[in-house]
C-alpha cells in the first residue's frame, strides 16, 4: 500500500467524495452498529484517553471511498469478490471533513486478470492522511 494516489487519466479519473464527522453521526453509527465503545460515545471517558476525545468507527471516514466507487461503476455497491486492504494512519474526530481520493493503478504490462485495482487515501482538513490502502474490483 502507498500513502500516495496514483495521477490517472482524464478518462478514469474518479471524482472525490467527503464526508463530515459529527458527534451525531458517530452516534448514529453507535446505534446501528451496536459498538457502544466509549473511545467513540463517552465524550469523558474519551477525553480522559490518549485521544483526548471522541473518535469515529473506523468504516465512517472509509464511506467516501465506497462513493467513489461506486459512482465510477455507478452501481449501488461494490461487486462480489471485490477485495479491500487499508491502513489506518490517524484517527478522524468530530469536527473533521475528511475527503477521498480514488484513483485506477497501473495494471502490470500483460495482465488479462478480470480485477482492476485502485488506490485510495483518505485525509482531514488539514491534508493529514487518516487512511489509505487499495481495492480490488472484479470487472
Amino acid at each position: 500500500m502507498s500513502e500516495s494516489v496514483p495521477t490517472c487519466p482524464n478518462e478514469a479519473c474518479i471524482p472525490e467524495r467527503q464526508i463530515a464527522i459529527t458527534q451525531d453521526l458517530i452516534d448514529g453509527y453507535a446505534e446501528i452498529s451496536k459498538d457502544f465503545n466509549p473511545i467513540h460515545v463517552d465524550r469523558a471517558v474519551a477525553a480522559a484517553s490518549v485521544f483526548g476525545g471522541t473518535i469515529a468507527h473506523g468504516c465512517i471516514p472509509l464511506e467516501p471511498v465506497f462513493q467513489a466507487i461506486q459512482s465510477w461503476l455507478g452501481a449501488d455497491q461494490l461487486p462480489p469478490g471485490s477485495k479491500l486492504r487499508l491502513r489506518y494512519r490517524a484517527p478522524s474526530r468530530p469536527g473533521d471533513m475528511i475527503t477521498a481520493s480514488v484513483a485506477p493503478k497501473p495494471s502490470p504490462a500483460g495482465d488479462i486478470s478480470a480485477t482492476r485495482t485502485l488506490g485510495f487515501s483518505c485525509r482531514n482538513q488539514n491534508a493529514q492522511t487518516v487512511m489509505d490502502g487499495e481495492c480490488d474490483i472484479p470487472i
